[in-house]
């Protein structure tokens, strides 16, 4: 039996250990996504667990009452680490959590009745499992958060977070499979394996992609702002130079908090209005850039026309500048055209403003 649940079981466990090591040491996550990392890894461990002790209940010539509280844990704790990567997937920034969370509960309802009635499953005499009507319960709850979970990715793939869509995508690909395996084929270990798997990988990706990411804003940083030019500039169309107007006024005079806010919500006004194929990047203090592939020249006035719309709607104002790619340009010469388009954008907020006062 031991040789058995080693063989079932190791390589979860190893994955497991070196997520909590990971997660112990790293500081770059806030803290809320450290401790959903945290739970998420915990609850495979204890899924483990739990399987490897309702194995052991199973060799019993009765059943037991430890076998029914195995069970039971092992029913609730399936769909719960599906549910944990949605809510890692939408950063715990829904509003509806405990309402999103509700099938689990009524999932653990029908669990734990296993003691009272044998309407999810129960234990013939010499304990051999037997599935009650609503036997299937626990993998339609985790069928209902692997839905949500694809549908959550088209919020995220608009949000420019491509390649998470699909890492997300993939994860329910996967654990859809496992399901089926389990379920229906009846191999041992497999959700077990592929929530630890996901996991890992995501967090792996999440930890990656700090490197590519302003901690202020979450957008795209300098470095990538050149590396995705350099790589894409066949397909590139368009720069637009975005600078923040009176930072130096609002840091002097209301603190680096105020300049901050401000800071950030420009970040976010751009990117509701950014274009398909279209990617923000802060460069600097208080400026930004963004690189334009495959969109026609009146698309990108369009876009730069929305910004100042949104920025319009905050106490904040930011100058733009667009050069459109021609044949005889290079990224060095756009960069420049456009940068020079944003100071004489500047120039001319500063004239209107002189004007009105």
């Amino acid at each position: 039996m031991a040789h058995y649940l080693i063989q079932v079981h190791y390589g979860t466990c190893i994955i497991v250990a070196f997520m909590l090591i990971f997660i112990s040491t790293n500081h770059f996550f806030e803290k809320n996504i450290i401790r959903m990392f945290r739970y998420a890894a915990i609850a495979v461990f204890v899924l483990v667990l739990v399987d490897s002790v309702e194995y052991w209940t199973a060799s019993f010539p009765e059943p037991s009452d430890l076998r029914i509280w195995m069970s039971a844990i092992g029913y609730t704790l399936r769909p719960t680490i599906i549910f944990m990567i949605v809510m890692l997937l939408l950063r715990g920034k829904s509003r509806r959590k405990l309402l999103m969370a509700v099938p689990l509960i009524l999932n653990a309802f029908v669990a734990f009745s296993a003691f009272f009635t044998g309407i999810a499953y129960s234990y013939s005499e010499d304990n051999q499992f037997v599935r009650g009507p609503l036997g299937y319960t626990t993998f339609v709850t985790s069928g209902f958060y692997l839905v949500l979970l694809i549908i959550m990715t088209v919020h995220v793939y608009q949000d420019g977070r491509n390649s998470e869509a699909f890492i997300a995508i993939a994860i329910a690909v996967m654990s859809t499979i496992a399901t089926y395996m389990e379920s229906v084929r009846g191999y041992e270990g497999v959700i077990n394996l592929t929530g630890a798997s996901s996991i890992a990988f995501y967090y792996l990706y999440l930890n990656t992609q700090q490197f590519k990411r302003d901690p202020l804003t979450n957008t795209l940083n300098r470095r990538c702002f050149y590396l995705d030019a350099k790589k894409n500039y066949a397909q590139l169309n368009a720069v637009i130079s975005l600078d923040l107007n009176n930072l130096k006024q609002l840091n002097d005079g209301k603190g680096h908090a105020e300049g901050d806010k401000a800071i950030c919500t420009m970040a976010d006004c751009i990117r509701k209005v950014l274009l398909k194929n279209s990617y923000l990047y802060r460069t600097g203090g208080d400026e930004f850039m963004i690189l334009v592939f495959k969109q026609p020249e009146d698309a990108v006035h369009s876009m730069i026309e929305n910004i100042k719309r949104e920025m319009a709607k905050t106490e904040y104002r930011c100058a733009v500048g667009m050069a459109y790619m021609d044949k005889g340009n290079n990224f060095e010469k756009l960069c420049m055209e456009a940068d020079e388009a944003m100071y004489r954008d500047k120039e001319e907020g500063k004239k209107k403003e002189t004007f009105l006062q």
